[in-house]
């Protein structure tokens, strides 16, 4: 029988490996379902997922919150494994590790045992533990909670009335600079944020309703799109450091490392050691 290994970002930063042991699995927020996310994430029933034989496949099967590949809705569609499954906050990849391999930790579909979730998620650090070793990597596992990319939402106009809606202008202006620049240099996107939320305040001061939604709206949907791509980029390096990827994460850490910019702690400090010993691993070419 398949194991089907699921590698979950949840909402609130925090990150979770489960594998079932089964041909079928569902996520939802229904008791019975094998991957179970939180009411506000996820229907009952929200996505199906089974084996076949290109791979894994996902059915939809709710569609008020329609479930995303890649960003994208869908109805039924094959998963590839580098594909991101998005279900509101949540995301995951998932992959097939056949049965009987020794790297697999497996939990039974038909039952839920928390003890067992426990010794799964210890195995697992351990087992990333060993690749981490194998493979020049850091020496410490990836930290389980990530900063998040902003402080609080910027809602104050710092100008006198008279003066905030130029202020705003020429606030909009930088942060439309910077969103275009952001496929170059991931930080741009994550500066252009605050940026469009002050200009809204300004605008807001200044009496120019109009152009305060505008702006709001830019900085919402600007906000949701780098806090995807966030959670997308940890998914990947987690999989990568998994499966001994030495390029894959030494690109997802250089990444993460241009988001983060001015950040410090943990996951900062890890992120850094990452780099440093994939250019060792990798020579040159990767600097």
């Amino acid at each position: 029988m398949s194991v089907l290994r699921f590698q979950i970002q949840h909402a609130n930063g925090k990150q979770e490996v489960i594998s079932v042991e089964a041909e079928r699995a569902l996520i939802g927020s229904g008791a019975h379902c094998e991957i179970r996310l939180p009411l506000d994430q996820a229907a009952g029933e929200h996505v199906l997922v089974q084996v076949g034989a290109a791979g894994v496949f996902v059915q939809a099967l709710h569609f008020e919150r329609p479930p995303m590949i890649g960003g994208v809705p869908f109805t039924q569609a094959p998963l590839p494994p580098e594909a991101v499954l998005g279900l509101g906050q949540t995301q995951m990849l998932i992959t097939i590790a056949e049965d009987g391999g020794d790297k697999v930790t497996k939990k039974k579909a038909e039952k839920s045992n928390p003890v067992l979730m426990v010794a799964m998620l210890a195995g697992l650090g351990f087992g990333v533990f060993m690749i981490l070793n194998a493979n020049a990597a850091p020496d410490n596992g990836i930290p389980d909670e990530v900063p998040s990319l902003w402080a609080q939402p910027l809602d104050a106009c710092d100008r006198s009335a008279a003066e905030a809606v130029i202020y705003a202008q020429q606030q909009k202006g930088i942060a439309d600079s910077r969103r275009e620049r952001r496929a170059f240099h991931a930080h741009d996107g994550v500066e252009a944020v605050p940026l469009y939320q002050t200009a809204a305040a300004c605008f807001k001061k200044g009496g120019d309703m109009q152009a305060y939604q505008r702006a709001s709206d830019d900085a919402n949907k600007l906000q949701k799109e780098m806090e995807d791509d966030y959670r997308t980029h940890v998914l990947r390096l987690r999989h990568a450091l998994e499966v001994g990827d030495k390029p894959s994460t030494h690109k997802e850490a250089r990444t993460l490392i241009e988001m983060l910019q001015g950040k410090d702690g943990k996951f900062v400090d890890f992120l850094n050691e990452t780099d440093r010993q994939m250019k060792q691993a990798l020579g040159r070419s990767a600097s």
